[in-house]
């Protein structure tokens, strides 16, 4: 845990300079610690936890009390000559429910907030595989672009320096101004492209700045070069470990669960209530007779309390067949997710064999752009060779130039596409943690 905290303090303070060098480790990091989608996906866990602790409460009993103050005026008249006064009444209580058996309905319902508790799990693996890939790519983008730049720096030196050597004929009368011309047009064109590669890796790391949740003012160096593993891994099309199938696996069980509340609906409930309760300060007035006849008035007021204990037992008789047609209906919904799973999980086992296809390919076009390289430097070395010593026309050191340029441009892109297509195959079969 403090070798955690030191890193994001050494990362904070590296960013509060404006400056930062980045691992791919790192930018995986901060980009889940950043990413919106990941905080509500974490929200949405809770949440579900939170759901299952609710459904668990509905085996439990629950409590409640009332009090209820009465005032009535005038007084309530109730015959021979007596009255009922209501003025500060009171009435109290406290009441426990207790469900005894209901169809099978609280089950249903804690089984169901379990599975859902799960799938949110799920999703929150499935949100960060996404931030992950969306991490990695845009860092390997980038550290494409900028190894363009590199590559194009080198290409406007040796422009520069063939400009110095063809100069330096036309000088001494061994060349024309064509040449030289020729030379300096040639420049202006590499010049152009750097400064479009300049502009196209400072977007590509304002794009990084924003995955990573840094300000795009932010000036990103990474730290790592583009490595290919020439093995390739095994082969497979098994999407069971990706969080989409295991999300429809138990949307499945959810259905199932809610064959079992369609059909609690209509089988009988048996319920448990005790109450006591209170009452007082419920006045009567009247008159009645002494030993010799005579009336008298009295009064007296009512204090009083009561236990009640009841056992209910509700049994559904007939509902013009609605329980047998909802119950049917849940099984359809049941039946239709497992056609759904059935499909997206022939749909995700093309997309990883789709993606492993990719990536045989992107080591084979590595492989060729290994060797179109090392033709390309051999022949421009021998060009310039050649060049040097009059053997050659300057058209033809041009010409190698401008193949060496295009094939380090090609390894370049045939490395990067290559470890995107491992982010999108490991992302394809659930592996890109």
């Amino acid at each position: 845990m403090k070798k955690i905290a030191l890193s994001i303090l050494s990362l904070f303070l590296t960013v509060s300079a404006s400056a930062l060098d980045l691992t791919l480790a790192d930018c995986r990091e901060m980009a889940l610690q950043s990413n919106e989608n990941m905080r509500i996906a974490e929200n949405n866990v809770s949440g579900a936890g939170l759901d299952r602790d609710v459904a668990r409460t509905q085996y439990l009993p629950k409590l409640s009390g009332s009090a209820t103050a009465l005032y009535s005026a005038p007084d309530s008249e109730l015959g021979n000559m007596m009255t009922m006064q209501i003025r500060g009444a009171y009435m109290a209580g406290i009441n426990l429910t207790q469900p005894i058996f209901t169809g099978g309905k609280i089950v249903a319902a804690n089984r169901m907030a379990s599975v859902g508790q799960e799938i949110s799990r799920q999703q929150l693996r499935a949100t960060r595989m996404d931030v992950i890939a969306e991490a990695e790519k845009s860092y390997w983008t980038y550290v494409a672009v900028l190894a363009k730049v590199d590559m194009t720096e080198s290409y406007l030196a040796m422009i520069d320096s063939i400009y110095d050597m063809t100069n330096t004929s036309v000088e001494l009368g061994m060349a024309n101004r064509q040449s030289l011309l020729r030379v300096n047009t040639k420049r202006s064109e590499i010049i152009y492209r750097l400064n479009q590669a300049k502009a196209g890796a400072n977007i590509c790391r304002m794009a990084l700045c924003r995955v990573i949740g840094v300000n795009d003012t932010v000036s990103i160096h990474p730290t790592e070069p583009v490595v290919v593993d020439s093995i390739l891994p095994m082969m497979s099309s098994d999407v069971s470990n990706r969080p989409e199938t295991m999300v429809l696996d138990k949307n499945i069980a959810i259905k199932r669960h809610q064959v079992t509340m369609a059909r609690a609906d209509f089988l009988p409930t048996i319920g448990l209530q005790l109450g006591w309760s209170a009452y007082g300060n419920i006045k009567m007035k009247g008159w009645s007779q002494d030993e010799s006849g005579n009336p008298v008035p009295y009064s007296s007021t009512i204090n009083d309390n009561s236990f009640m204990g009841v056992l209910s037992l509700q049994i559904p008789i007939f509902h013009w067949g609605e329980g047998i047609k909802k119950v049917r209906k849940a099984k359809l919904e049941v039946e239709n997710a497992r056609l759904t799973l059935d499909h997206n999980r022939r749909l995700m086992q093309l997309e990883a064999r789709q993606n492993y296809s990719n990536l045989v390919t992107g080591l084979e076009l590595i492989r060729s752009a290994n060797i179109a390289m090392e033709e390309a430097e051999e022949n421009l070395r021998m060009m310039r060779e050649q060049y040097e010593v009059g053997l050659n026309t300057l058209t033809d050191l041009l010409e190698a130039q401008s193949q060496w340029q295009a094939s380090y441009s090609n390894l370049i892109e045939a490395r990067t596409q290559y470890r995107i297509y491992q982010v999108d195959y490991l992302r394809s079969v659930g592996e890109l943690e």
